[in-house]
């Protein structure tokens, strides 16, 4: 006999001995708690997965849109730089299409560009490039806005750069 076979003493009548069908019993026990383990560990490790790869595909999301944001920067200072003079006209129709059409993606993926210009500057939304005296204007308030900060469903995608004005 195998050291893992349990003997099954029967009685002519078909029936285990009490001692037999005890320690079968307890083997049921245990066994069926060693798959509750390994069903519940299962569970936790689906779990974890799920998790670890919803926090990857956002961090990837994340870097990809902080990636277009030149692109946004470029095609609005093409329009800041842009007349609108005949000869002009068209290519500034084509970069305001451009420009829209980018603005639909942000939205798309919940990208909102921060209003800067007036507020109060801060440190945790704002990146100070410099300060100038601004005549009537509280010290600390934003005057000029060098590049656009922009949120991602509410986080900091990238600060603002700005100019503040001094005392």
């Amino acid at each position: 006999m195998m050291t893992d076979e349990i003997p099954i003493n029967t009685s002519p009548s078909g029936e285990m001995d009490t001692e037999t069908y005890k320690r079968l019993s307890d083997e049921e026990v245990v066994w069926k708690e060693r798959y509750l383990r390994q069903l519940a560990d299962l569970e936790n490790t689906k779990k974890r997965l799920a998790r670890s790869s919803a926090q990857e595909v956002e961090a990837q999301k994340e870097t990809l849109l902080r990636d277009i944001l030149p692109v946004a920067d470029g095609l609005d200072l093409a329009l800041l730089h842009t007349s609108p003079e005949d000869d002009n006209r068209n290519i500034l129709q084509g970069i305001e299409m451009i420009r829209s059409l980018l603005g639909q993606f942000f939205a798309k993926y919940n990208v909102e560009e921060m209003k800067a210009l007036g507020r109060p500057f801060d440190s945790s939304l704002h990146e100070s490039i410099g300060m100038v005296r601004y005549p009537g204007v509280a010290p600390n308030t934003i005057v000029r806005v060098e590049k656009k900060g922009y949120l991602l469903s509410g986080k900091l995608l990238r600060p603002a750069q700005v100019l503040i004005a001094s005392n």
